[in-house]
């Protein structure tokens, strides 16, 4: 093999330069990003009704819209939570399952749930999750003269902050 490398110098340099250029156009093309875009399978529907208890909120609207929702193709999970006055279903897909589509087949079930939800109900809202919409960081700032537990002045206060990427 290197003797065979040492008689041919020029088929050396032509397929060093063919793997140099290569790498090249391989370099400039590849897309680099520090927190690329990924679809994450997760749509939450949030409910709300003004001055509704949470029993009534989950018998009047948040069953019917369950009911419509167990229907897409897809879907690995279900979770729903109510509290006076809201509600959020979470609804967690197969890995591999286009969450567009999903998004569009979850908006038809709430359109075909709003004819079993009372009259003046407000349309439930659909949100798709993404790694943008997940925080980079937190920032906590306190008083320097805070003490756990103790009552502070009106004027004394904290702040709380978090910070996402946008595009």
């Amino acid at each position: 093999m290197v003797k065979f490398l040492i008689h041919r110098p020029i088929a050396v340099l032509m397929a060093f330069t063919a793997c140099f250029i290569v790498g090249l156009v391989t370099y400039f093309s590849l897309p680099v990003s520090l927190l690329p875009d990924i679809d994450i399978p997760q749509i939450t529907i949030q409910v709300s009704s003004e001055n509704a208890s949470a029993r009534e909120l989950e018998n009047t609207m948040v069953a019917p819209v369950r009911r419509q929702l167990m229907q897409v193709s897809g879907l690995s999970e279900l979770r729903s939570e109510t509290r006076d006055g809201s509600g959020i279903i979470r609804l967690s897909f197969e890995f591999g399952t286009n969450t567009d589509l999903a998004f569009i087949e979850v908006n038809e079930k709430i359109d075909a749930a709003m004819n079993s939800l009372p009259k003046d109900a407000v349309r439930p809202k659909a949100v798709k999750a993404s790694a943008t919409d997940i925080p980079v960081f937190y920032l906590n700032l306190t008083l320097k003269q805070d003490v756990p537990y103790a009552e502070t002045d009106d004027r004394d206060s904290w702040i709380c902050a978090s910070w996402r990427r946008t595009s």
